[in-house]
């Protein structure tokens, strides 16, 4: 299990990817603000509010998924998280997202799981006896 750069470099991107989601969050909810004042003077034919918030709780979810999982990948720990982490961010930056996924795909062995983290303990106990 030799530890390189690849799975901080996606950890590192994921971030990235959630974050430029939740800056998109923050777009979206000062569009909603502004549109309910023109919402309430009913020159709107179509509930735009309502669309915009169906857009932002899934983007809201996948940045905050992104922003975790990088970290999980930055730290190395809980490959699911790390993978899941990058797959959330292609939603809100599909470059980045893409990045993510390849890197923390092909630095898998380098993921220190619970199994493993266990298995080398019971070894040990086990060579000390």
């Amino acid at each position: 299990m030799d530890k390189t750069w690849k799975s901080q470099v996606g950890g590192i991107l994921a971030i990235v990817g959630g974050v430029i989601g939740l800056l998109g969050c923050m777009g979206l909810l000062i569009a909603i603000t502004v549109l309910g004042t023109v919402w309430q003077w009913g020159l709107m034919p179509v509930n735009v509010i309502g669309i915009l918030w169906i857009i932002l709780v899934p983007m809201f979810i996948c940045g905050v998924t992104a922003i975790i999982g990088g970290i999980c990948a930055v730290q190395r720990k809980y490959y699911g998280m790390a993978l899941a982490g990058a797959i959330a961010a292609l939603f809100p930056g599909w470059i980045f997202g893409i990045g993510a996924i390849v890197f923390t795909a092909i630095s898998h062995d380098e993921f220190a799981t619970e199994i493993k983290t266990e298995a080398r303990q019971v070894a040990a106990a086990e060579k000390t006896n």
